[in-house]
């Protein structure tokens, strides 16, 4: 079953933040922990990790995307 992988609240002000840059790509096999997507709050820059191993399986969110707090941006595959 795929598992979402989910833009994170990195503060109390932050309701939204733009995608940079994808350190990976839909198809590329990613170990939990690994960095996977540089985020950009109004305050920091940050690399968003994925959250279990497996398969990047779909990219939601685009670079350059405005994208609000929770919102799922890519699915990683089990494999």
């Amino acid at each position: 079953m795929p598992t979402p992988v989910k833009l994170p609240n990195l503060g109390v002000d932050a309701s939204e933040a733009r995608i940079v840059a994808w350190r990976r790509h839909a198809g590329d096999h990613v170990t939990a922990g690994e960095p996977l997507v540089e985020i950009e709050t109004e305050k920091a820059n940050v690399d968003v990790e994925a959250p279990v191993s497996g398969r990047l399986s779909e990219i939601i969110a685009a670079e350059g995307a405005e994208v609000p707090v929770g919102t799922v941006i890519a699915m990683i595959e089990d494999v």
